[in-house]
């Protein structure tokens, strides 16, 4: 993987959109973010290119802010708010949640159950956890990796290694999958151990038993259920892992653009982020295809994406990171 740090550099940030029967009721709007990059809470308030998508509290949704170094939440009203990190937090502390600092983090996941959001860091090469705390806000701590330090290995979290982990997300049985795009694997982390689900290490696109399977960048992914449905952007594909079992590449009538996020709906309508082409594809059982956003070219204008990169369903919407727009969007769907 020594061409990762080249790639992440140019990578184009897709989104397609999947037809389902789950269809839009309006078009696309602005629900934060002014367009232009900066550091700001309130309403629009400002953002520096918002990458990662979690459902939250009350109808709002975490986001990793990537450029600000810092953990977020935007609400349907479009209020901005941060719980931890800035542009002047950039680095690498636990603690406190308004003295911690992160480096570009990139994958966010909210346990209800808990309270506690975890952060995929993918510059520090660790996976972070906060905390809810006795002041109503949070402790930062390290749940696994070693700070600062890339490579491969599994075992006890507190030695086990990432390079560069994308995605996280909560895994039905207890603990998080991760999305380590550095190592093409899906790791996992439960009761203090980090192992590896699928993926051998190399680039490639093989289907089959997870520990013969291949991702080449795999880089978001979503739970359906059981199953960990993967955005693969260098190979332009959605992968499905069944833990334990098998992998698979859902079927898809049209051609993908480094899909760059993914999320589904509760009919199984998948929803993907297409950089390439800025735009939100929607994908049906039978691998149909339908545009929901974007024009295909990147642009400001109410109909157009710049690079988008996460999508979300949740409250009845389907959030989306605008990455090169520095905004969050919604476009309300059918129940």
């Amino acid at each position: 993987m020594s061409n990762l740090k080249s790639y992440l550099v140019v990578l184009p940030v897709l989104l397609i959109i999947v037809t389902t029967s789950c269809k839009q009721e309006e078009t696309m709007k602005v629900l934060a973010g002014t367009g232009e990059a900066g550091f700001e809470d309130g309403m629009p308030g400002k953002m520096n290119k918002p990458i990662r998508l979690t459902a939250f509290h009350n109808n709002s949704v975490i986001f990793a802010d990537i450029n600000n170094h810092a953990i977020r939440t935007v609400s349907l009203d479009g209020m901005v708010t941060t719980i931890a990190g800035g542009p002047d937090k950039e680095g690498y502390l636990d603690g406190p949640a308004d003295v911690a600092k992160f480096k570009s983090p990139h994958g966010v996941a909210f346990d209800p159950e808990t309270g506690v959001i975890y952060v995929a860091s993918a510059s520090n090469h660790v996976i972070r956890m906060l905390t809810p705390a006795e002041d109503n806000g949070y402790e930062v701590s390290t749940l696994a990796g070693v700070p600062g330090k890339s490579g491969f290995a599994d075992g006890q979290a507190d030695s086990a290694l990432f390079n560069s982990p994308h995605g996280v997300v909560i895994a039905p049985g207890g603990g998080i999958y991760i999305i380590d795009i550095g190592n093409a694997r899906v790791r996992q982390v439960k009761d203090g151990i980090v192992s590896t689900v699928a993926g051998t290490g190399d680039a490639g696109a093989m289907d089959g038993n997870p520990g013969e399977a291949t991702f080449t960048y795999p880089i978001d992914l979503v739970m359906d259920g059981t199953n960990i449905l993967i955005a693969d952007a260098a190979t332009n594909s959605i992968r499905k892992v069944n833990p334990g079992l098998n992998v698979s590449t859902l079927p898809v009538l049209d051609s993908l653009d480094t899909p760059h996020g993914v999320a589904i709906d509760k009919e199984g309508i998948v929803y993907e982020a297409d950089m390439g082409t800025h735009r939100i594809i929607s994908i049906d059982k039978d691998g149909t295809t339908s545009v929901l956003a974007g024009v295909g070219t990147a642009g400001q204008g109410i109909e157009e994406l710049n690079k988008p990169a996460a999508v979300l369903v949740h409250a009845g919407y389907l959030w989306i990171a605008d990455l090169n727009n520095h905004q969050i969007k919604v476009i309300k769907l059918n129940d």
